[in-house]
């Protein structure tokens, strides 16, 4: 096999293979299951509120416990090799039956049975195999070089799975009768594509018997310092005292909760504000697109070092923010909406991949000034935002569901949905997304942090 540094093409192409097939199964969900929860099941906005809250909470706690599990076990086949074998199906299967709800069951069955598939997949198997994924990196190559190839690839083939998925979902549903049917037909043929991505890196990507042992001897060495770590009272007051945190926090929680919100509301907005559905097709292109090209072409690296990291992410801000003014500008007209989903992407592809990178100098800036090591702190801050923002914006389509009195029944029968649910599907669709970019322009003003790390080096 070729090599690339110390790992093969094959182990680099299997690593990426994750991104895709988890991209398949998030892509499904975030696109189509409220969607299935209110007009197949008829479930309340209230009630898929509370679910998806209570999920994304179980979500970050059972990702802690993996951690630790994790850190903690020994096989012949590594530490995160076989939990990537182990939970694909488990990751996979769930997605299948929640889509999947037998009819019969009544009220309160069908409401356990969407429970315990969701939490199946989101608090169990999905927090083990995401813990499985990111420290399956570490055991493969020491590479600092590969790991960036090897993140950049899953994070492209994981755009491409996004963009079929997206793209392709409500074409195949159709195609397989639409309603049950079309579910059936949907999410047999996304989780399948899922689960064999994410058993292909389980399978491809072994562990480097070097690796684990210096992983080991990275272990013995953490012990040790761990007699003179920092309190966590402290750790967070170096933190939180600096001027970065709560930009750096902010940013994470606006960017996820607007991504999140949008990835539910989009199908309602085509079917309901712009008559078809079908369009999801088109949109889903224009987005991605400019996100693959952006990083294919590497304008990030480029613009962040001619110009800085903070003039790089405010015009991602402001790309963002652009897409949506022009969307508002013509909310039902196809060409507008594809062209400022076109500066979504663009805008997209530099913040999301600026904002990993705050982390990192954030963590430098406060470790070089304060002369301690609290990046793991920095870190869990930033992650907290993460999760806050996508718990805000899995509830935020309920929400405005509620607020507009959605009609599920009006929906089957090809009805249109009343004026006030069509105000809230353009309100989440457009305008409270370009309220929270905008503030990521005023926000992204503050993360000079590169420039502060360099005064702190002169």
């Amino acid at each position: 096999m070729k090599k690339d540094g110390d790992t093969s093409k094959t182990t680099i192409w299997g690593y990426g293979a994750f991104g895709f097939g988890a991209n398949c199964l998030g892509g499904i969900l975030g696109s189509f299951l409220t969607l299935y929860l209110t007009d197949n099941l008829f479930l309340s906005a209230a009630f898929i509120a509370a679910m998806m809250l209570v999920g994304r909470i179980a979500n970050a706690c059972m990702e802690f416990l993996c951690g630790v599990i994790m850190d903690r076990m020994h096989s012949k086949k590594g530490k995160a090799r076989p939990w990537m074998l182990w939970t694909a199906l488990g990751t996979a299967l769930p997605v299948f039956m929640v889509f999947n709800t037998p009819a019969g069951l009544g009220d309160l069955g069908t409401k356990i049975w969407v429970i315990v598939s969701y939490m199946l997949h989101i608090a169990v198997f999905g927090a083990a195999i995401s813990i499985a994924y990111s420290t399956l990196l570490v055991k493969i190559t020491s590479n600092p070089n590969v790991r960036v190839k090897m993140t950049n690839l899953s994070h492209l083939l994981g755009q491409v799975g996004a963009l079929i998925a997206s793209s392709y979902g409500i074409p195949i549903l159709m195609y397989f009768g639409g309603y049950q049917k079309g579910y059936r037909g949907m999410s047999f043929i996304f989780c399948t594509v899922g689960f064999i991505g994410m058993l292909l890196t389980g399978i491809i990507c072994k562990e480097e018997p070097e690796n684990v042992e210096a992983m080991l001897e990275e272990e013995r060495r953490k012990i040790e310092e761990k007699k003179n770590q920092l309190p966590l009272k402290e750790s967070l007051g170096y933190v939180f005292t600096n001027k970065y945190a709560f930009p750096l926090l902010s940013m994470y929680v606006l960017y996820n909760f607007a991504a999140m919100l949008l990835g539910s509301v989009t199908v309602y907005y085509m079917r309901d504000v712009m008559g078809h559905a079908e369009y999801m097709t088109q949109i889903s292109y224009a987005k991605i697109i400019p996100i693959i090209l952006v990083g294919a072409i590497g304008l990030v690296p480029m613009a962040s070092r001619k110009f800085g990291k903070k003039t790089a992410l405010m015009a991602g801000a402001i790309a963002l923010m652009t897409g949506f003014v022009i969307i508002a500008f013509a909310p039902v007209s196809l060409a507008a909406v594809m062209v400022g989903n076109a500066f979504v992407g663009i805008g997209t592809a530099f913040y999301g991949a600026l904002m990993g990178a705050s982390i990192a100098d954030v963590a430098d800036y406060v470790n070089r000034k304060n002369k301690v090591d609290v990046s793991g702190t920095v870190s869990s801050v930033a992650y907290m935002g993460m999760r806050i923002g996508m718990a805000f914006g899995s509830v935020g389509i309920t929400v405005l569901l509620e607020l507009g009195h959605y009609d599920a029944e009006a929906a089957n029968a090809g009805l249109s949905q009343a004026a006030s649910m069509i105000t809230m599907e353009k309100v989440g669709y457009i305008y409270i997304p370009l309220i929270c970019y905008a503030l990521l322009v005023l926000i992204s003003k503050f993360m000079d942090v590169d420039k502060a790390i360099a005064k702190l080096e002169a």
